[in-house]
Protein backbone atom coordinates (compact mmCIF):
# COMPACT_ATOMS: atom_id res chain seq x y z
CA UNK A 1 0.00 0.00 0.00
CA UNK A 2 1.42 3.33 -1.10
CA UNK A 3 0.69 6.64 1.00
CA UNK A 4 1.52 10.06 0.25
CA UNK A 5 3.50 12.19 2.89
CA UNK A 6 1.41 14.63 4.63
CA UNK A 7 1.94 18.72 4.59
CA UNK A 8 1.68 18.92 7.43
CA UNK A 9 4.28 17.21 10.46
CA UNK A 10 2.64 13.98 12.75
CA UNK A 11 4.98 13.79 15.23
CA UNK A 12 3.12 16.20 17.66
CA UNK A 13 -0.62 15.59 17.41
CA UNK A 14 -2.14 18.21 19.88
CA UNK A 15 -5.99 18.90 21.08
CA UNK A 16 -7.49 22.38 21.08
CA UNK A 17 -7.36 21.96 24.52
CA UNK A 18 -3.65 22.08 24.13
CA UNK A 19 -2.99 24.46 21.97
CA UNK A 20 -5.80 26.94 23.92
CA UNK A 21 -3.51 26.33 26.86
CA UNK A 22 -0.34 27.53 25.57
CA UNK A 23 -1.61 30.43 24.18
CA UNK A 24 -3.00 31.41 27.81
CA UNK A 25 0.34 30.73 29.23
CA UNK A 26 2.22 32.65 26.29
CA UNK A 27 0.04 35.65 27.64
CA UNK A 28 2.15 35.29 31.13
CA UNK A 29 4.82 37.27 31.55
CA UNK A 30 6.38 34.87 33.95
CA UNK A 31 6.08 32.02 32.04
CA UNK A 32 10.10 31.28 29.76
CA UNK A 33 9.54 29.06 26.47
CA UNK A 34 10.22 25.70 28.44
CA UNK A 35 7.57 26.51 30.40
CA UNK A 36 5.56 26.64 27.48
CA UNK A 37 6.26 23.20 26.19
CA UNK A 38 4.58 21.82 29.30
CA UNK A 39 1.08 22.17 31.37
CA UNK A 40 1.17 23.36 34.70
CA UNK A 41 -1.22 23.00 37.14
CA UNK A 42 -2.79 26.02 39.07
CA UNK A 43 -2.48 24.40 42.47
CA UNK A 44 1.71 23.65 41.37
CA UNK A 45 2.51 27.20 40.38
CA UNK A 46 4.09 28.51 43.40
CA UNK A 47 3.51 32.27 44.70
CA UNK A 48 6.52 34.77 44.62
CA UNK A 49 8.57 35.40 47.43
CA UNK A 50 7.21 37.57 49.69
CA UNK A 51 3.46 37.30 48.24
CA UNK A 52 2.39 34.48 50.75
CA UNK A 53 -0.76 32.42 50.28
CA UNK A 54 -2.72 35.97 48.72
CA UNK A 55 -0.67 36.70 45.93
CA UNK A 56 -1.63 36.56 42.21
CA UNK A 57 -2.37 33.48 40.61
CA UNK A 58 -1.99 31.92 37.08
CA UNK A 59 -5.88 32.96 36.60
CA UNK A 60 -5.01 36.53 37.47
CA UNK A 61 -2.12 37.25 35.56
CA UNK A 62 -3.48 36.11 32.27
CA UNK A 63 -6.49 37.86 32.88
CA UNK A 64 -7.97 38.97 29.13
CA UNK A 65 -10.62 40.72 28.18
CA UNK A 66 -13.88 38.41 26.56
CA UNK A 67 -15.14 39.76 23.21
CA UNK A 68 -19.13 39.06 22.31
CA UNK A 69 -19.19 36.92 19.42
CA UNK A 70 -22.28 38.27 17.13
CA UNK A 71 -25.45 36.07 18.01
CA UNK A 72 -26.80 34.47 14.59
CA UNK A 73 -29.87 36.60 14.89
CA UNK A 74 -28.71 39.56 15.19
CA UNK A 75 -27.21 39.07 11.89
CA UNK A 76 -30.07 38.21 10.10
CA UNK A 77 -31.32 41.60 11.88
CA UNK A 78 -28.73 43.15 9.86
CA UNK A 79 -29.42 41.37 6.55
CA UNK A 80 -32.71 42.58 7.09
CA UNK A 81 -32.04 45.80 7.28
CA UNK A 82 -29.77 46.17 4.40
CA UNK A 83 -32.37 44.22 2.28
CA UNK A 84 -34.76 46.96 3.41
CA UNK A 85 -32.69 49.43 2.59
CA UNK A 86 -31.93 48.65 -1.13
CA UNK A 87 -35.59 47.59 -1.27
CA UNK A 88 -36.54 51.32 -0.65
CA UNK A 89 -33.48 52.86 -1.81
CA UNK A 90 -34.79 51.89 -5.86
CA UNK A 91 -37.92 54.38 -4.90
CA UNK A 92 -37.35 57.88 -5.19
CA UNK A 93 -39.46 59.44 -2.41
CA UNK A 94 -39.07 63.11 -1.54
CA UNK A 95 -39.30 62.75 2.28
CA UNK A 96 -38.28 58.77 3.48
CA UNK A 97 -40.07 57.70 6.49
CA UNK A 98 -38.33 54.73 6.82
CA UNK A 99 -35.23 54.88 9.32
CA UNK A 100 -33.90 51.54 9.06
CA UNK A 101 -31.04 51.60 11.58
CA UNK A 102 -29.86 48.92 14.02
CA UNK A 103 -29.42 49.87 17.82
CA UNK A 104 -27.88 47.42 20.57
CA UNK A 105 -29.67 48.38 23.97
CA UNK A 106 -30.13 46.53 25.63
CA UNK A 107 -30.85 43.90 22.60
CA UNK A 108 -30.55 44.02 19.35
CA UNK A 109 -33.40 46.45 17.73
CA UNK A 110 -34.05 47.37 13.95
CA UNK A 111 -36.26 50.62 13.66
CA UNK A 112 -38.21 50.28 10.76
CA UNK A 113 -40.46 53.63 11.37
CA UNK A 114 -41.63 55.83 14.50
CA UNK A 115 -44.29 53.19 14.85
CA UNK A 116 -42.60 50.16 14.30
CA UNK A 117 -39.23 48.02 15.13
CA UNK A 118 -37.98 44.84 15.11
CA UNK A 119 -35.93 43.26 18.44
CA UNK A 120 -34.03 40.23 18.64
CA UNK A 121 -34.30 38.81 21.89
CA UNK A 122 -30.82 36.42 22.29
CA UNK A 123 -31.63 35.18 25.65
CA UNK A 124 -35.19 33.32 24.27
CA UNK A 125 -33.68 33.19 20.52
CA UNK A 126 -36.99 35.35 19.70
CA UNK A 127 -37.70 37.94 17.23
CA UNK A 128 -40.72 40.27 18.54
CA UNK A 129 -41.82 43.02 15.71
CA UNK A 130 -44.02 45.39 17.16
CA UNK A 131 -46.43 48.15 14.91
CA UNK A 132 -48.47 50.71 16.52
CA UNK A 133 -51.62 50.61 14.92
CA UNK A 134 -53.35 53.41 16.92
CA UNK A 135 -53.38 55.23 19.83
CA UNK A 136 -54.30 52.34 21.62
CA UNK A 137 -53.64 49.34 19.81
CA UNK A 138 -50.18 46.95 18.94
CA UNK A 139 -49.40 44.45 17.09
CA UNK A 140 -46.86 42.48 18.34
CA UNK A 141 -45.35 39.21 16.14
CA UNK A 142 -43.05 36.92 18.17
CA UNK A 143 -41.33 33.99 16.16
CA UNK A 144 -38.23 31.83 15.94
CA UNK A 145 -39.28 32.22 12.28
CA UNK A 146 -37.03 34.63 10.58
CA UNK A 147 -38.89 34.31 7.11
CA UNK A 148 -41.97 34.55 8.81
CA UNK A 149 -40.60 38.16 9.90
CA UNK A 150 -39.27 38.82 7.29
CA UNK A 151 -42.18 38.87 5.22
CA UNK A 152 -44.45 40.35 7.86
CA UNK A 153 -41.66 43.60 7.87
CA UNK A 154 -41.78 43.59 4.01
CA UNK A 155 -45.28 43.34 3.81
CA UNK A 156 -45.64 46.65 6.56
CA UNK A 157 -42.93 48.56 4.71
CA UNK A 158 -44.35 48.14 1.30
CA UNK A 159 -47.60 49.22 2.71
CA UNK A 160 -45.99 52.44 4.37
CA UNK A 161 -44.49 52.91 0.86
CA UNK A 162 -47.50 52.54 -1.23
CA UNK A 163 -49.37 54.81 1.17
CA UNK A 164 -46.33 57.80 1.05
CA UNK A 165 -46.77 57.44 -2.81
CA UNK A 166 -50.07 58.04 -2.86
CA UNK A 167 -50.38 61.09 -0.61
CA UNK A 168 -47.12 61.99 -2.86
CA UNK A 169 -49.48 62.10 -6.19
CA UNK A 170 -52.59 63.85 -4.69
CA UNK A 171 -53.17 67.13 -4.88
Amino acid sequence: MFTQPTPFPLAERRTLRSWLSDVMRSFDPGCDAADRGRAVPEETVSSPAGSGPSGPTLHEQAAGEVLPFPIHGEALLVKLADVLRRHVAGRELADNPLRLTISRSPWARLSIDAAAYVDYLSEIGTFQAAIEAGPDTKVILKTTDFDALASFVTQYVNERLAERASTEAAP
